[in-house]
């Protein structure tokens, strides 16, 4: 077979999708030396995942594996007539789309990996920048591209049982034939790396954090972006609440660090918070530096994800690999994904949230005794490696229809 992804996701900017599709090529380059591979990836990628592997470029140690320049941002109409383009010169068998944005002029054989469907949903204008006209016409660009994608893929990876549902729920003619659930994974190449770090003292680590980001513990983290749906603002009020508790009862002061961009999104909490007057709330950014990212996992209380909708859960599942207590919403895919292994809260109840984390502050030690070895477990049922193999299974299915 020969195999095209569109791979420009793989950049880390991309958060979640990046480590989807990182872990996706990355490990078919290790398990597949049969079948032929085009990567299409950006001149931007290719140098920033180099350096990540001390190389001036990306390099695959499986000859199988091409890389295709691709220089188009996605979303753009720069991406619906270059990326048909190259891969009408390629002629791949089958092209696989980690992600719902497939060109809508594009009609050969293809898959799709459908992670959530976020703007079905959870519409909101708050989860814009645009003005009502623009987001009109980005909203109806939204729904056609993954109408195309869900109605002409010869088969749909859905990362979860829950995002399988909303397909068909949101999609009334989706034939739930070719929809399979493929979950993502946990760990990896990077476990080495993690222990490397978690086997430095807590001394070292703190004194690094105050001196990079002038944060001192105790503190509760959270990872991730800061759209509307991932609750952000009920959690600051939530913290809030829990810490006014605490400073009364311990006479210190606890905080909430808050990682992972500094969009307008981030700044938008950041100017409600400083409006609302709540103290201790940290926002260190994107955390480029992996140091400073694995210190701030390993001296955290625990972690925390107040999320509304999520498509697989990715965050709490690095969170528990690196062996943290993790307080997640009750909702959508989290049950699912993680189990027993972490305590849950009502999500839309600052109240309910508030009190999970102050209980959680409290008796820490007997709910990490408590969790925990659930969360090993947990963590075992999901690996990259039977992601790849499972996706590579079905791209020798979907050439059989």
């Amino acid at each position: 077979m020969r195999i095209a992804i569109d791979a420009r996701f793989i950049n880390p900017e991309n958060r979640g999708l990046s480590t989807y599709t990182r872990n996706l090529v990355f490990e078919l380059a290790k398990i597949d030396r049969k079948n032929l591979y085009y990567i299409l990836l950006r001149e931007k990628d290719c140098a920033t995942l180099g350096r990540s592997r001390g190389q001036a470029q990306l390099r695959f140690n499986n000859p199988n594996f091409k890389i295709i320049r691709a220089e188009a941002h996605w979303y753009g109409l720069k991406e619906q007539i270059a990326i048909p383009k190259i891969l009408h010169r390629l002629k791949p068998d089958l092209t696989h789309f980690p992600h719902f944005n497939v060109p809508v002029t594009y009609n050969q054989p293809f898959i799709t990996t459908i992670h959530d469907l976020i703007l079905f949903a959870f519409p909101t204008k708050k989860a814009t920048t645009l003005g009502p006209l623009k987001y009109a016409v980005k909203n109806w660009a939204y729904r056609m591209t993954i109408g195309h994608a869900v109605s002409k893929s010869k088969a749909i990876i859905a990362v979860s049982q829950s995002t399988a549902q909303d397909i068909l729920r949101f999609f009334t003619n989706a034939d739930s034939r070719k929809i399979f659930t493929i979950y993502e994974g946990a760990g990896g190449e990077d476990d080495d790396k993690i222990k490397q770090y978690a086997e430095l003292s807590s001394a070292t680590r703190q004194k690094w954090l105050e001196k990079k980001l002038r944060l001192k513990t105790p503190y509760i983290f959270y990872l991730g972006g800061a759209y509307p749906h991932k609750n952000l603002e009920r959690l600051v009020f939530a913290f809030n609440g829990a810490s006014k508790n605490y400073r009364e009862k311990k006479g210190e002061e606890l905080h909430l660090v808050i990682a992972g961009g500094k969009d307008y999104f981030f700044k938008r909490l950041k100017d409600s918070v400083i409006k609302s007057k709540i103290k201790n709330v940290i926002f260190p950014g994107f955390v480029s530096n992996r140091k400073t990212l694995e210190f701030l996992y390993q001296e955290a209380l625990f972690c925390i994800f107040p999320s509304l909708y999520e498509g697989f859960g990715l965050p709490p599942l690095e969170a528990l690999k690196r062996g943290k207590l993790v307080l997640c919403n009750k909702g959508t895919c989290f049950p699912e994904i993680l189990g027993d292994s972490v305590v849950y809260f009502d999500g839309k109840s600052v109240t309910d949230m508030s009190e999970k984390i102050a209980e959680a502050v409290k008796n820490l030690t007997s709910l990490k005794k408590e969790y925990l070895p659930r969360a090993k477990e947990t963590i075992q049922k999901y690996s990259w490696t039977k992601m790849a193999r499972e996706t590579l299974e079905l791209y020798k299915k979907a050439l059989e229809k």
